[in-house]
């Protein structure tokens, strides 16, 4: 580990603490190897070129080592591994697993190579020597040295049992690598060089017309054949089976008419043959009437558009083929293959830009991968696509494959770049039978885990330096490059310092990641070229990341679907770029912010240039000047050829001649201003009557502003309907809304529609039929702080009113719940949610009463005589009936091994005993004590069984009285015998457990996150917050008034009919219940008001003061306090930070927090109770008393000023001495603003670092 001494002008307590520090730290960490110690580094790929480079790891140990969420370490940054190849992350005993930097093309490197291959992703590796290193899923390092120098081959371990780092037990390999199997220096034999490649056959192409006549000379061209992987070496043209030239390119002449079969057979450098045919028709010269030609090899413009490999159950099946000529096509006679036979033959005609859908009978295609043939009446490809795992010779750029109920399907109909992986995407909105619409599915994965090259941030010796959105801009981007250039993306730093990338990254809509690195210099730019994946030329979304995994900026553009395709960018075809109108500026809108430009100026400030019908170059002046369009009114109440206007305004200081500029909307119309000047802050209204510009009332519309040079100089864009008597007007931060104050040459003013509340619903989208549901939209807020109300209608002829409110759905179905939402001016906003109702025995989890609670378990055995692997769990059936038990699961306790789901369609017979052994189920149950469990498919338990005492050789069984003993008879299969034991002392009863009343676990708030999810507890505590601030459902306790520097704690109190007894803040409870868990939040489930009791009056709870970086899991649902910075606030939420990290503070309605009184660069303290949410934590202030303004920074930041060097050398001191016992704060306000901390937050953080 690095170590920097941090030296200060009369500070050399610092410097002697540092130093001291530095020393402790290094001698500790160096080195180091965790506890599980199986898992080694063993073979490192750093002599590859970037992007291909590899690190191979070794189980060397007996038992298997699961990797899920361990990370491989390396320039300080801890990298995440996702699994590409192999059934999970488990590495078994001597088992191999590669990590590699780009997984497509290690893939395409090692072809041989299988097993477990994991993608991460990292800058490079030093092939002179770095330090790396392994840490587990606790992020404990396993192994953490620094490498030697291996800079023309892979660097071996010799022994992976010694933890020797040097020359000893490294060595570079002597002409390669030993990837994937045992290395050369360890004993294993070196492999062999990689075997030459399976030759690929040729493509023989004929080029010549499809038409001729006798006596004149026809050139019949091979040029355009081609061999992938060799060159063509012969040449054989045939007539009609006679051989006619060897010759690439040969003339023929036809003395007779008639149809002729042309053949050209090409043979390349391996032997390998490929045939290509053409029919041409002969007739006599004399002839003057042009005959139909026949048909030829030229191939229609038809292409698999769309397809569903894995159907939705009791759906089918379907590819969808598009027409993307001009003129119909017969497809009588075409054939649609998959990679075994032909599945289908089309009879229909499909229209020009029509769409035709298959729909196949029965299961065709492969959900793993296959390829789909479309073939026309000569049997020649017309157009094919191959996906998933299907080998073609090149499975890197095959589309993806997808679960039902999504499809693949072109990015654009009709484009095909002969690179499925680049043309086809996976959408959750199929459109069979029309236009293609991509929609990626959610992203699951944190942004920071990823194999992108994000990362989690690994100790670092520097302090974290806080980013905003908006810092850091993409400012340019080529998506669509002209021949022999590369597409890149350009940044632009907005701020007053440098900033180094290290850590940082891009990421594109198909969630393919490039790293960053350097730095981006103050008001600089900094390009990134050939980022990963490829931008799609159609439309895409490029999102920016800092190295904690936040948001810093994103552009959308085209057709890519992010929920708002109105304010997308346009899309930059070939040869154009799309570029920010201003460097850095960002209005949140990317349609308002970028234009194209035929001016490329990649890392240099934008031009916008655009080229006339002439081919002249004009300058645009988009944004530069002071002439804007302010208002517009598409739909006035009256008519509309008089009264609709556009509305511009000069927010200039001088006069502008504007006379021979113009305006036009969407169309080709352009309106000349003949002649006019437009004074500082004043208007000029321009009437329909006057311009003949017509602006659309549906279906949106555009207007902008051309110079008199054709430059364009302002544009704005609205969509979908306009209402009647609404203008569309921009705002002070030149966003634009919809208004029903009009205000024609007069300052615009925003009212009426605009405003509307912005719904939140909180419900169940999978119910019972028959059990009433909540639907919670209390989070509903409206941006001008107005009263609301709230009417529902539940899609089942019932309808509502409130904020909450409770509904029972009496039958099965899929509802689609509309809540709408009006505030007291009229604004109303709709929301839809979508529920399912089903059967209780349908619902998940919800087999109860059923027939599956008649199965028992019947024998099982854990400690066999010799291997255990001879284990087995059996299931008696004694019913006279036959019973499914798809998808049970059988467990061992909590934590040991993995479930083992019982496979589909499962049946036991009546009266049948069915054996689960080891081998199949992977259980291995303890020889000393463990449970055997049934478990529902959502993981609650059927039945269970605990035992303990274990005799070897016997299983366990009950007796007649149904108590659980030990037999030596053992009889997996049959019925059991009861034959007991020589051994048999000490041997304990064990009840089974079957819907069993569960025992009451007394239990304190320090602990009840150490009980499992389902037991019942009884804990006590103090009211923190009362049911229906936070919740209608919930309400808090927290621990008692204790010592500052213990964890303070709390857990929620949650009732599903809120049934609450009169509480009060300070009231001490004791609650039963059952622990379970929402949204990562571990909650106390309650079933009725006498579950809680009131134990005595202890007055209001105290708060714990903690910094941001320590708000996790040990003080989720506590009491606690933070001081720092308001950074941002948003309609219900702000951000703090308090120099170590910074965290959202969340205003719950029924908490009444008016957040106009506060501002960002406040300094506030807020208290409040710790929630998880899946973003990470969050404060819940519970009254605006929670939050108490204690200065801005800007008074901070000059009393830091006047400190002399000497006090702020004698402060650093003191904090490291009260660190050493422990304290965890001295000092709040001594930090600086948002973008960075001081000296003594930068020691705070140091030392943490150093501790962990």
């Amino acid at each position: 580990m690095k170590n920097k001494i941090i030296t200060r002008r009369g500070g050399g307590g610092i410097l002697l603490a540092s130093i001291l520090l530095g020393s402790f730290f290094y001698f500790g960490v160096n080195n180091v190897r965790g506890a599980n110690t199986d898992i080694v580094i063993n073979e490192i790929g750093a002599y590859e070129a970037s992007g291909h480079e590899w690190i191979e790891i070794f189980n060397k140990g007996s038992n298997p080592v699961d990797l899920e969420n361990w990370k491989f370490w390396e320039a300080e940054t801890n990298h995440g591994l996702n699994l590409i190849s192999g059934d999970d992350y488990i590495i078994e005993p001597g088992e191999y697993a590669i990590i590699t930097q780009n997984d497509t093309n290690f893939l395409t490197d090692y072809p041989g190579v299988t097993g477990t291959i994991l993608d991460s992703s990292w800058n490079t590796l030093n092939e002179s020597g770095e330090e790396i290193g392994l840490k587990d899923s606790a992020g404990d390092f396993v192994e953490f040295f620094t490498y030697i120098s291996a800079t023309d081959f892979s660097l071996e371990r010799k022994d992976a049992n010694t933890a020797d780092y040097t020359e000893n037990n490294w060595v570079e390999h002597l002409d390669g690598n030993s990837v994937g199997r045992a290395n050369y220096w360890s004993g294993g034999e070196d492999p062999d060089p990689d075997p030459d490649p399976e030759n690929q056959a040729p493509t023989a192409v004929i080029t010549a017309p499809a038409t001729g006549k006798t006596d004149i000379e026809i050139t019949l061209n091979g040029s355009n054949s081609n061999d992938a992987d060799g060159t063509i070496t012969e040449f054989e043209w045939q007539i009609d089976d006679e051989y006619i030239g060897g010759e690439e390119t040969i003339t023929y002449t036809f003395t007779t008419t008639g149809t002729f079969s042309i053949i050209l057979i090409v043979t390349d450098d391996d032997n390998a043959t490929s045939t290509d045919s053409l029919n041409i028709l002969i007739t006599d010269e004399e002839e003057t009437e042009e005959p139909e030609p026949t048909p030829t090899s030229t191939l229609a413009l038809i292409f698999i558009n769309e397809f569903v490999s894995d159907a939705v159950s009791e759906e089918n099946e379907w590819i969808e083929l598009y027409n993307a000529s001009t003129s119909s096509i017969d497809l009588n006679g075409y054939t649609l293959h998959d990679g075994n036979s032909q599945i289908y033959a089309p009879t229909s005609t499909l229209e020009a830009g029509d769409f035709v859908i298959i729909t196949l009978s029965s299961n065709k295609l492969n959900n793993s991968g296959d390829i789909i043939i479309l073939k026309n009446v000569d049997e020649e490809t017309v157009d094919q696509v191959t996906y998933g795992t299907w080998e073609d010779g090149d499975a890197s750029d095959n589309a993806p494959a997808v679960t039902d109920p999504n499809s693949v399907a072109r990015i654009a109909d009709g484009q095909d770049t002969n690179n499925d992986k680049n043309d086809f995407a996976e959408t959750i909105s199929p459109t069979p039978g029309a236009s293609n619409i991509i929609v990626s599915p959610p992203d699951t994965t944190p942004p920071s885990s990823g194999g992108g090259g994000g990362g989690d941030t690994s100790p670092d010796p520097n302090p974290a330096v806080s980013y905003n959105a908006g810092d850091v801009v993409i400012n340019e981007l080529v998506s669509d490059p002209e021949d022999d250039e590369e597409e890149f993306v350009e940044l632009f730093n907005n701020t007053a310092n440098s900033i180094d990338l290290s850590g940082w990254w891009l990421e594109d809509g198909s969630e393919s990641k490039t790293t960053l690195s350097g730095n981006i210099n103050t008001k600089g730019f900094s390009v990134i070229e050939k980022p990963s994946g490829n931008l799609n030329n159609s439309g895409d979304i490029v999102i920016l990341f800092d190295p904690t995994g936040k948001e810093i900026d994103q552009v959308t553009y085209g057709t890519w679907d992010d929920g708002n395709l109105n304010d997308n960018a346009p899309t930059p075809a070939d040869p154009m770029s799309l570029i920010r109108k201003i460097d850095g500026q960002d209005a949140n809108n990317d349609y308002y912010d970028f234009v194209l430009t035929t001016t490329i100026t990649k890392g240099a400030e934008n031009i916008a240039t655009n080229t006339t019908e002439d081919g002249e170059i004009i300058e645009q002046a988009l944004g530069s000047n002071d002439i804007i369009i302010n208002e517009v009114l598409p739909n006035p109440a009256g008519s509309d050829n008089e009264e609709e206007f556009i509305e511009i305004k000069n927010i200039g200081n001088t006069t502008v001649d504007i006379t021979g500029w113009k305006l036009g909307d969407s169309s080709t119309k352009r309106y000349k201003i003949t002649q006019g000047s437009i004074k500082a802050n004043e208007f000029i209204i321009f009437k329909r009557k006057v311009t003949n510009i017509a602006l659309n009332n549906s279906g949106g519309d555009e207007v902008k502003l051309y110079s008199s040079g054709d430059a364009l100089i302002d544009q704005i864009k609205y969509t979908g309907s306009a209402k009647e008597a609404e203008s569309y007007a921009r705002r002070d931060d030149n966003s634009w809304a919809w208004t029903i104050k009009l205000t024609p040459g007069s300052q615009n003013i925003i009212a009426g529609s605009s405003a509307t509340p912005i719904i939140n619903i909180d419900a169940q989208t999978e119910v019972i039929k028959d059990e009433p549901i909540i639907f919670d939209a209390s989070d509903t807020t409206d941006p001008d702080g107005e009263e609301m109300t709230f009417v529902w209608d539940f899609d089942d002829t019932n309808s509502g009113e409130g904020s909450l409110i409770e509904h029972t759905f009496t039958s099965e179905g899929v509802y689609t719940v509309k809540l709408f939402v009006t505030d007291t001016s009229g604004n109303e906003s709709k929301k839809s949610v979508i529920i399912t109702v089903k059967n209780n025995l349908d619902f998940i989890g919800g087999l109860s009463n059923s027939a599956v609670e008649k199965i028992k378990i019947s024998e099982f055995i854990p400690n066999p005589t010799g291997s255990d692997t001879t284990e087995f769990i059996e299931l008696f059936n004694p019913t006279t009936e036959g019973i499914d038990i798809s998808n049970l699961k059988l467990d061992d306790e909590e934590a040991g091994s993995r479930a083992y789901t019982i496979p589909e369609g499962t049946l036991i017979l009546a009266g049948e005993y069915k054996v689960f052994g080891r081998q199949d189920t992977k259980l291995a149950l303890n020889n000393t004590s463990d449970s055997v469990r049934i478990l529902y498919p959502d993981g609650t338990i059927l039945t269970e069984v605990r035992y303990d005492d274990i005799i070897e050789g016997s299983s366990y069984i009950q007796d007649e009285e149904e108590n659980w003993v030990w037999t030596s008879s053992v009889t997996p299969g049959k019925a059991n015998i009861l034959s007991v034991p020589k051994a048999t002392a000490g041997t304990k009863i064990t009840k089974s457990s079957s819907k069993y009343v569960k025992p009451i676990i007394n239990t304190t708030l320090a602990k009840v996150r150490d009980e499992d999810l389902g037991d019942m507890i009884n804990v006590a505590g103090v009211v923190a917050v009362k049911p229906g601030v936070l919740g209608t459902q919930y309400f808090y306790i927290v621990s008692e008034p204790r010592e500052a520097s213990s964890t303070p704690n709390g857990v929620q109190i949650y009732s599903y009919k809120k049934e609450f007894p009169a509480l009060a803040v300070g009231d001490k409870i004791s609650v039963t219940g059952e622990i379970s868990q929402t949204s990562g939040n571990t909650r106390i489930k309650t079933t009725q008001k006498s579950d809680l009791k009131k134990i005595d009056y202890l007055g209001e709870p105290k708060s714990t003061l903690v910094e941001v970086t320590d708000v996790n899991e040990p003080v989720e649902g506590a009491l606690i306090t933070v001081n720092g910075e308001i950074t941002e606030i948003k309609t219900s939420y702000m951000y703090v930070d308090d120099g170590t990290d910074e965290i959202k503070v969340y205003f719950k309605r029924g908490a009444g927090i008016d957040k106009k009184i506060y501002a960002p660069g406040d300094i506030v303290s807020v208290t409040g109770i710790v929630e998880q949410t899946k973003d990470g934590y969050q404060i819940l202030p519970r009254d605006q008393k929670d939050i108490i303004k204690t200065g801005v920074v800007e008074d901070v930041v000059v009393k830091m000023e006047n400190e002399t060097v000497e006090s702020q050398k004698e402060l650093a001191e003191k904090y490291l001495t009260a660190t050493a016992g422990g304290l965890t704060a001295i000092l709040f306000g001594l930090f600086v603003n948002s973008k960075g901390l001081t000296l003594l937050a930068w020691l705070k953080k140091l030392i943490r670092i150093k501790k962990e």
